[in-house]
């Protein structure tokens, strides 16, 4: 489940896993926030570097009962990171939440999750 610094995306993301028809003691999740910068020696993985809506949506999820893996990666280009992420870890799927862009804003500048869902190898589900 990558995670930008949306609360609202990142809620609706962690709804989505709360309500899969699946017992939460079965279910595990990857929370992950991908920082661009190179040099993130100093990121705090448990805090995803001060990133709120990743940690509400961590918390939320452990207090249903799901288990939780908090992974704070960094590099471009963040769809990349995610991809790997998912591959490292043989993810069943991913759960994203894209921007609302339209026309020739998503055309010129592009989206992770457009990205991701084009170059996945598993089930991208996108909520929100």
């Amino acid at each position: 489940m990558p995670v930008d610094r949306d609360e609202d995306r990142s809620a609706a993301q962690a709804e989505y896993i709360l309500n899969c028809p699946v017992d939460h003691d079965e279910i595990e999740v990857t929370v992950l926030h991908v920082l661009a910068r190179k040099d993130a020696s100093t990121a705090d993985s448990e805090n995803f570097d001060g990133n709120e809506a990743a940690i509400a949506a961590a918390n939320r999820l452990e207090g249903a009962g799901i288990t939780v893996n908090r992974t704070l990666g960094t590099g471009e280009p963040v769809s990349g990171r995610i991809l790997d992420r998912a591959a490292e870890i043989d993810a069943d799927e991913i759960v994203m939440s894209g921007r609302k862009r339209s026309g020739v804003s998503q055309v010129l500048i592009g989206s992770t999750a457009t990205d991701v869902m084009q170059a996945a190898e598993r089930p991208v589900v996108m909520v929100g």
